[in-house]
């Protein structure tokens, strides 16, 4: 019984020390992939997320709109010049 404790702690221990230097060893956050490049924003038309960096946009009211085509964004405009 005392052979089952022991072999428990070893592991226990094991399982600590491993835990704690993935603490340590884990990569950091890459700076290029932060900003604007990596923000989704939503096509106001159908509700899609897609990167910032790929939309069609266009500003009414003081309010900047984001398309993921073209076509979404002449048909929004459409609907709401009505």
């Amino acid at each position: 019984m005392l052979y089952l404790l022991r072999v428990f702690l070893v592991a226990l221990l094991f399982y600590l020390i491993i835990v704690v230097v993935r603490g340590l060893v884990r990569p950091k956050t890459n700076p290029a992939f932060e900003g604007d490049e990596s923000e989704l924003v939503s096509d106001s038309l159908t509700g899609v997320y897609f990167e910032k960096k790929k939309a069609v946009s266009v500003t009414t009211g003081g309010k900047t709109h984001y398309f993921l085509t073209t076509e979404n964004r002449d048909a929004w405009l459409r609907r709401n010049a009505e």
